[in-house]
C-alpha cells in the first residue's frame, strides 16, 4: 500500500499509481445488469445461462434420467492421450439430451475408468452421442461394455444472467455490491416424503491466467469464494411446484485484493444441509424459472 510521505525509490511507484487512481472513496469501476424478462435457467455455466420462456417449447431441466451407453470412443489421441471423449446412446433420444457446458455423470461402465463426475464438459451433444472436453488428457482404457449416462445438477452452484466483472488495482480496495433474484417458480420431482434446500449465492470467480487475450477470446475463470447467500428450506411428500422465490441482497462488500474478477448469483438445488448431511427422500430439481433479477458492483479505493 502507498505510504506517505514517500522516503524510498521502491515508495514511489505505489505512491504514483495511487496518486493516479483518483481521491478515496470515488468508485474506479462499475459493472451491472438487469431484466425482468421470463427466462428459465439453463443449469450450465457457459453462456447463455438463460433462455427466454417465449424462445423455446422445452424448457432446460436440470435433471436427466440415466440413459443406456452402447459405445465410448476416444476422438483426436495424441501419444495415447486425449481430452475428449464421444458417448454414444443405446437408443436415439427425440432431441439431444444436455447442452453445451453441462455436466453430466456417467456409471456402470466396463471399465469403471469411464465411471465420474465430469463438470462442465458437454462440448456437444446430438440425439445419438455426447461429446465431453476435459481440462486434461488421460490415457483411457478400451470400452468394453454397458454403461449410463446421466444429468443431476443437484448440490452445485447454476450461474444465472447477473454477472459482473470488475478490475481491483489496491490491496484494500473495496468492491461494493447488491443483487436481487426472483425466481418466479421451480419443478421438483419425488416419490417419498423428501427434503432439500434452495441456496442462492453471490459467487466470486477468478480467472484462471491473466495474460492478454487473442481478439474474440475469453478467460476461463474458476470459482474462488461465496461472498454472500441465503438458503431457504422446504419438505414436500410428493412432486410439485415452488413460487415466488425472493432473494435480496442489499448490500455485500468484498475485499479480494489486485486481480481481475467476476461475480455471479447462482443457485444450488441441495438435497444435503451445507455440511453435506443428506435429508431424507429421492427428490432431484427440475425447471427452473426467474422474473425479475439485477445485480451491481463497484470498486471503492479505499
Amino acid at each position: 500500500m502507498a505510504q506517505f510521505p514517500v522516503t524510498s525509490q521502491e515508495g514511489l511507484i505505489p505512491a504514483i499509481n495511487y496518486l493516479l487512481s483518483g481521491p478515496g472513496g470515488l468508485g474506479q469501476n462499475f459493472a451491472g445488469f438487469s431484466s425482468y424478462d421470463p427466462a428459465y435457467l439453463t443449469g450450465t455455466f457457459r453462456a447463455p445461462f438463460t433462455i427466454s420462456t417465449t424462445a423455446t417449447s422445452s424448457p432446460p431441466s436440470w435433471y436427466v434420467a440415466p440413459v443406456g451407453i452402447s459405445h465410448i470412443n476416444t476422438l483426436n489421441v495424441v501419444n495415447s492421450q486425449t481430452n475428449i471423449i464421444q458417448v454414444i446412446l443405446t437408443t436415439a433420444s427425440s432431441q439431444p439430451l444436455f447442452s453445451i457446458g453441462d455436466s453430466i455423470e456417467i456409471i456402470d461402465v466396463v471399465p469403471d475408468y469411464y465411471n465420474d463426475s465430469y463438470n462442465r464438459s458437454v462440448e456437444a451433444c446430438s440425439t445419438t452421442a455426447t461429446v465431453l472436453q476435459l481440462s486434461n488428457s488421460y490415457t483411457w482404457p478400451a470400452y468394453v461394455s454397458g454403461g449410463h449416462i446421466y444429468k443431476d445438477l443437484s448440490n452445485t452452484f447454476n450461474s444465472t444472467d447477473c454477472d459482473v466483472r470488475v478490475n481491483v488495482n489496491g490491496p484494500t480496495d473495496t468492491v461494493f455490491m447488491s443483487c436481487q433474484l426472483i425466481i418466479t417458480n421451480f419443478t421438483y420431482f419425488c416419490s417419498m416424503a423428501s427434503q432439500f434446500d434452495i441456496q442462492v449465492a453471490v459467487n466470486r470467480y477468478s480467472p484462471t491466467t491473466t495474460a492478454p487475450l487473442a481478439p474474440g477470446a475469453d478467460y476461463l475463470f474458476n470459482f474462488d469464494k461465496t461472498i454472500g447467500q441465503q438458503v431457504f428450506h422446504y419438505s414436500t411428500a410428493t412432486s410439485g411446484t415452488a413460487t415466488n422465490l425472493q432473494t435480496i441482497f442489499t448490500t455485500i462488500l468484498d475485499q479480494p485484493g489486485y486481480g481481475y474478477y467476476r461475480y455471479i448469483c447462482e443457485v444450488s438445488f441441495n438435497n444435503a444441509d451445507l455440511n453435506g448431511n443428506a435429508y431424507p427422500g429421492n427428490v432431484t430439481p427440475g425447471v427452473f424459472t426467474v422474473g425479475l433479477r439485477n445485480m451491481t458492483a463497484q470498486v471503492i479505493k479505499a
